[in-house]
């Protein structure tokens, strides 16, 4: 979270893809569509949401839609 939060100011994507059938929910925590990424470190939020979660087995055999929704947040 720390080296997120350092990210977010500068001009930077993360985009992570989740592979097979595990539990995702703390790379959905890195995303920050719900909450903001926080600091404990720094002791501050995020300035922007600078990552990109997609399980692939949402667009399994989709690639327009993989693609769609991967760049979907990138500037």
């Amino acid at each position: 979270m720390d080296e997120i939060v350092t990210g977010s100011g500068l001009p930077l994507s993360i985009i992570i893809v989740g592979i097979g059938n595990a539990d995702f929910k703390q790379m959905e925590a890195l995303d920050g569509d719900v909450n903001p990424p926080y600091s404990g470190r720094q002791k501050k939020f995020a300035e922007r949401d600078i990552v990109q979660f997609v399980p692939y087995r949402e667009v399994k055999g989709k690639p327009d839609a993989l693609s769609k929704i991967l760049l979907h947040e990138i500037p």
